[in-house]
């Protein structure tokens, strides 16, 4: 399982609110597994999916529930899911009902989160931004 993502910007970014970047800094996206894409959206928030995965994560397997994304940019959560089948974690979305991930250990959800997480921050800050605001310990 893996969140890929292209072309990040901040094109339409015009305040400094942290809801102002976490809805304008965006980037074409793909939940991939083995099998294919999953999911992939050009203009998806992904600034916003960073911050809530990183806290998602940081409650751990045991107290972790299942993740509905919920975005300031849909109307509903669960453009992005991940639910315990009871066999693993699968990744799906709401946009998709139909591809889900094949089941994966919570080791590899959190590495994937990790590594998503991290390549976002990293260019969110290559944008000149900092990117602290999606730092999961941050209030809001």
């Amino acid at each position: 399982m893996k969140i890929l993502y292209d072309a990040i910007n901040a094109n339409d970014l015009r305040g400094s609110t942290i809801a102002d970047y976490l809805v304008n800094i965006e980037a074409s996206i793909e939940v991939v597994d083995g099998r294919g894409v999953i999911y992939e959206e050009p203009y998806f928030p992904v600034a916003e999916l960073a911050r809530e995965l990183a806290r998602w994560v940081s409650l751990g397997e045991k107290q972790a529930p299942n993740f509905l994304f919920a975005s300031l940019s849909f109307e509903e959560p669960g453009a992005v899911q991940i639910l315990d089948s009871g066999s693993g974690w699968t990744v799906g979305s709401m946009f998709t009902p139909e591809l889900k991930s094949s089941p994966v250990s919570w080791g590899e959800v959190a590495a994937c989160i990790d590594t998503f997480v991290s390549n976002v921050r990293r260019d969110v800050l290559a944008l000149g931004i900092s990117p602290d605001f999606i730092d999961s310990q941050r209030a809001e």
